[in-house]
């Protein structure tokens, strides 16, 4: 037994995560606000970068402490792959062997964990986790952002009787079963996982994917400039702005039809992003020949919220509603909220937007979504600040990531009792 005033040592968390190697938002964030609150924060990550499609680092694991108290440990997972398909698959299930067979020697340099966060998707990461936390008597959370395999039947149209959605779905019942709490992005995401598997109400939790608003401030008022070309564009025109990945699920498509519209106005359109459908919407531009739409390859994260400043309205869209039946989390709409700007999103779901009392509209009628940009158009001075404030104050009290650290260590420490 300790005597009595002596320090107790220091708890260490695991986060398990493929796509954390490009320093993701979500568990840099969280791990930073576990580490702030006195808990080792160890995320382990593929050295491949999914986004770019290449490694990293060379060296089968590397160690790289990002910020007191947070090391991100890379492993290089194989094979390599140029798309979705077969490799990325081979490429999860060799991250997860990596990790079982590094994890002595991770534990050996950062500490052995008590916590562990398995995050999906893919649900392959859950049995990694579970493995290691028994080896190492640690808690499990099964934490996912997105429903695998029930997303690649509803969005990708796989057929349910597929050997992989088979498999995915008995590794995630398995999951739900053997966790000791589990976490999800969507606010109701606990209504799937008790269809999945007869798991109690209270071990499903919500923490959603948030913003960290000091550092939002801080890089508002950093010398770093935007991109000229960006920086001019914004500056020269009444301007809405898309910020994010150029794929299929974010409707750019849709949001051409709307910019299609307002052809004859003053209202212009900068797209910032890059992706696999950046190609498929440059050609959809030149044929609508939408001189005012413009494209920009994607900025740093610590430049978006200086983007969005410069421009007069933000604008998304969520076309399939399906898999938001359990709720969005979408980065954008927090980052877009809490720069002030009012913003526009089309959906029919249940969303932060329309929490905040902005613009939240049905999807799919470009008419109404361009009436509603001509709206924003309109707006005296003080609409402005008064739709300002309220974003940012949805944003501050419930989706700032320090906050979000916290109720998520008061689960986890709930799981030890």
């Amino acid at each position: 037994m300790a005597k009595a005033g002596a320090a107790q040592p220091q708890k260490t968390i695991w986060i398990i995560n493929n796509y954390a190697s490009h320093l993701e938002t979500r568990h840099r964030e969280l791990a930073e606000g576990f580490a702030a609150n006195g808990y080792a924060t160890v995320v382990i990550t593929s050295g491949f970068h999914h986004g770019r499609r290449c490694y990293l680092y060379e060296e089968p694991v590397t160690c790289v402490q990002r910020s007191p108290g947070v090391t991100f440990v890379y492993l290089k997972s194989r094979p390599p792959y140029p798309t979705n398909g077969g490799k990325r698959v081979l490429n999860m299930l060799d991250f997860c062997r990596m990790a079982r067979r590094y994890a002595g020697a991770i534990a050996k340099k950062t500490g052995a964990p008590q916590y562990i966060i398995a995050s999906s998707a893919p649900p392959f990461v859950w049995e990694a986790g579970y493995a290691l936390a028994r080896r190492f008597g640690a808690r499990f959370i099964a934490e996912f952002r997105d429903i695998w395999p029930l997303s690649l039947v509803e969005i990708q149209h796989v057929s349910p009787r597929h050997p992989l959605v088979v498999l995915l779905a008995q590794i995630e019942k398995r999951a739900y079963r053997r966790a000791d709490a589990i976490v999800s992005t969507m606010p109701y995401a606990w209504r799937h996982v008790q269809q999945v598997a007869p798991v109690p109400r209270e071990k499903i939790h919500w923490i959603p994917n948030g913003i960290n608003t000091a550092r939002a401030d801080a890089e508002l008022a950093a010398d770093t400039p935007l991109p000229r070309d960006l920086a001019d564009f914004l500056a020269a025109h009444w301007c809405g702005i898309y910020t994010g990945s150029i794929v299929k699920s974010e409707c750019l498509d849709f949001l051409l039809e709307v910019w299609e519209r307002l052809r004859d106005t003053d209202i212009y359109f900068a797209i910032v992003g890059d992706g696999h459908e950046t190609e498929a919407v440059r050609r959809m531009i030149a044929k609508k020949k939408l001189d005012h739409v413009r494209m920009f390859p994607a900025i740093d994260s610590s430049l978006v919220a200086k983007a969005l400043d410069g421009a007069r309205c933000c604008v998304a869209a969520c076309r399939d509603a399906g898999i938001a039946r359990f709720g969005l989390s979408m980065y954008k709409l927090n980052n877009y909220l809490y720069s002030g700007v009012p913003t526009v999103f089309a959906c029919d779901a249940e969303n932060v937007v329309q929490q905040a009392g902005q613009f939240a509209i049905s999807y799919g009628d470009a008419a109404l979504f361009a009436r509603t940009i001509l709206q924003v158009r309109a707006l005296t001075e003080e609409k402005r600040a008064e739709l300002a404030r309220q974003g940012k104050a949805v944003i501050r009290q419930e989706y700032d990531y320090p906050m979000l650290a916290k109720r998520y260590l008061t689960i986890m420490e709930g799981c030890a009792d």
